[in-house]
């Protein structure tokens, strides 16, 4: 099962990975001598049963099917779907598993291991431990994953002792893995052994008590964050900040002090995911040119998630003669915050000609709320030589409803196909925002504007967005025309008219959206609870419950459709049904379904931080870089909700 690169790693993990063994990639990578994999010459087990039985006969064939399939594919996402397929066979598909695993083949054993150890049928453990003594190596390191995977908890221990932290994927360690599957039964056991072990495996436990997440692991790191050791001390600080826990804080603050540079590297780092303000003037102190770049980026980023007006003078001041890379983390940052304060600096920057630092000026202006950054984001409308921070401020200032945007945007788009490089996503987001915003006039200048394009699908683009302009203000506020269109209209008004009876907000619109499920094609049928996630009606909470969790819905098709029911129900409800269907999505997906998982957080808060932690283990029990990058973010929730802040809405969907 080869698996892509991952771009970067989770931040807090990356330092130490790469000394830590090979990426041991599935179906690619075949283990050296004395690693390989060597056939059982023991007899097989009987591929299907002695009488002849239809079912078993079905199952035989797929499972054929599968494996053929992974003999002959190299795509890492077709290889990690078909292992997903075979494991949802469930038991049955075993002994056909066991029998492919002593053929020993290198394309196929790895992926059979692991579904094995992820069916989690005690007939596959004799197997995995007798393959075990086998292998050393990447495949030792697999067959622990797959044992743990089966419910054998010693897989952990075992892990440790091998005084090795093999990456198993991209940004995690075997034992990241082994702990995250364990969950909160791992910490104790992690506890305990980190004390007896040799560096590289006290750093693998440490980075674990990280994945796992649990406060109960935080005065141990507290304590051993004072070690002499800096290994230990650097990782233990990476685990605290991870973990969130606001307890950690003072023991950060006060390792930004530490006389090893790794050390306070890290408590930088963790200064700005747990918005330390005290730090501020430590953090200053590294915004010097003498300091190496590393680490006066992440004193950039700590000061920008910090926020409020001390940190955001420092960047502001920091901004005055930077130049290159500095620039870019600075304007990055000064969004973040936020703040006010921010708003003259990015103004200026927008305007600038370098296109990378003017559009992240924009973007930064868009991330701050106020009439202050209103002001700046039409100047930037108006003035800005980059097309792109151009269209970027045009869009946001349009979405505030600002009626000066609408002129501006126009002409923002008139330069914008002037340019040889032609109509871009910026140009169709700006569009998209008219479209609901716009008053009558713009529809006749979109008309005039198309009739100074040759690109025919530029000028259909901008006469569709002027007929849906004149039919927003021809049918008005009132849902009753825009529900008789949901029947009557074409695939774009109907997607229009789903979208104004959101908008709307009146609830008489829940069951006229509800019956065109049904309807309309699985492409487009997310559209609908996000409508309803808008309308916030309790109307809507029986069926958007339904859609989150009967099986009725659970296709490949609707899966958008499902996560933005779980993102609406998030939204605006706090109902104790809508909470038990969110968990039960998750956990009947097996976790592939991420989104329920961070809409229940959002709903729960601080209330549900233990049931977060029962539930996240779901996710490393499948492998693949973004199995790791989806725990990261189940991690920052629970960071979240511990230190009394709400999950964005925005934030409650899969990892991008």
């Amino acid at each position: 099962m080869p698996l892509p690169p991952l771009q970067r790693g989770p931040k807090r993990v990356a330092p130490f990975l790469g000394a830590l063994g090979a990426v041991f990639a599935l179906g690619t990578v075949a283990p050296a001598a004395p690693q390989a994999v060597t056939p059982n010459p023991s007899p097989a087990p009987a591929a299907s049963p002695t009488r002849p039985d239809p079912a078993a006969a079905a199952v035989a064939r797929r499972v054929g099917e599968l494996i053929e399939k992974l003999r002959t594919t190299s795509a890492a996402s077709e290889r990690l779907a078909l292992a997903d397929q075979i494991v949802a066979i469930g038991p049955d598909a075993v002994p056909f598993l066991l029998t492919e695993v002593e053929r020993g083949l290198v394309r196929t054993w790895p992926v059979m291991i692991y579904c094995l150890g992820a069916i989690g049928d005690p007939r596959a453990i004799p197997l995995l431990e007798e393959q075990l003594k086998r292998h050393e190596g990447p495949a030792h390191q697999d067959l622990l994953y797959a044992l743990a995977l089966a419910g054998r908890e010693d897989a952990l221990l075992r892990a440790l002792r091998t005084n090795r932290a093999a990456q198993l994927e991209p940004g995690a360690t075997t034992l990241d893995f082994i702990a995250g599957v364990l969950g909160t039964k791992a910490v104790p056991v992690l506890v305990r052994e980190i004390p007896r072990r040799a560096q590289e495996s006290r750093v693998a436990a440490l980075s674990a008590l990280g994945t796992i997440g649990d406060a109960s692991a935080t005065e141990f790191l507290l304590g051993w964050s004072r070690q002499p050791n800096v290994f230990d001390r650097r990782f233990a600080i990476v685990a605290l900040a991870r973990i969130g826990d606001p307890r950690a804080r003072e023991r950060i603050l006060e390792a930004l002090n530490d006389p090893d540079p790794g050390v306070r590297e890290a408590a930088v780092e963790g200064a700005g995911t747990l918005r330390v303000p005290a730090a501020v003037p430590a953090l200053t102190a590294l915004l010097a040119p003498a300091i190496p770049s590393t680490t006066r980026f992440q004193a950039i980023w700590a000061l920008g998630l910090i926020g409020g007006k001390e940190a955001t003078e420092v960047l502001v001041g920091a901004l005055e003669g930077s130049d290159g890379t500095d620039r870019l983390q600075l304007l990055q940052a000064l969004g973040r915050t936020h703040s006010a304060a921010a708003v003259p600096a990015l103004g200026r920057e927008a305007l600038i000609e370098d296109p990378t630092l003017a559009a992240q000026a924009a973007q930064g202006l868009v991330l701050i709320p106020g009439p202050a950054a209103t002001e700046k984001l039409l100047e930037a409308c108006d003035r800005a030589p980059v097309p792109e921070a151009g269209l970027e401020a045009a869009r946001e200032a349009v979405e505030r409803r600002d009626p000066r945007a609408i002129p501006c945007a126009l002409q923002r788009l008139r330069k914008d196909f002037d340019n040889p490089a032609g109509f871009g996503q910026g140009a169709e987001s700006l569009l998209e925002q008219l479209l609901l915003s716009a008053p009558p006039s713009a529809a006749a200048s979109l008309d005039a504007l198309a009739e100074g394009v040759q690109a025919p699908a530029i000028q259909h683009r901008l006469r569709s967005v002027a007929s849906g302009i004149r039919m927003v203000h021809a049918l008005g506020p009132d849902p009753a025309p825009w529900v008789e269109l949901l029947d009557s209209g074409t695939p774009t008004e109907v997607d229009l008219a789903i979208e104004r009876l959101g908008e709307i907000g009146d609830p008489r619109a829940v069951e006229p959206l509800r019956r065109l499920f049904g309807r309309i094609e699985p492409e487009r049928a997310h559209r609908i609870p996000q409508a309803l996630g808008k309308i916030a009606s309790d109307r809507a909470t029986p069926f958007l419950i339904a859609l989150v969790s009967d099986d009725v819905y659970r296709v490949p098709s609707l899966l958008r459709a499902r996560q933005e029911a779980a993102r609406a129900l998030s939204a605006y409800t706090r109902s104790d049904a809508a909470m038990t269907a969110l968990k039960t999505a998750f956990v009947e997906e097996r976790g592939l379904n991420f989104v329920p998982l961070m809409a229940f957080a959002r709903l729960r808060g601080i209330d549900g931080v233990a049931e977060i932690l029962e539930l996240k283990p779901l996710l490393l029990r499948r492998r693949g870089p973004l199995q790791v990058q989806r725990n990261e973010k189940a991690v920052w929730a629970l960071r979240m909700v511990r230190n009394g802040r709400e999950i964005p809405l925005e934030d409650v969907a899969d990892v991008r």
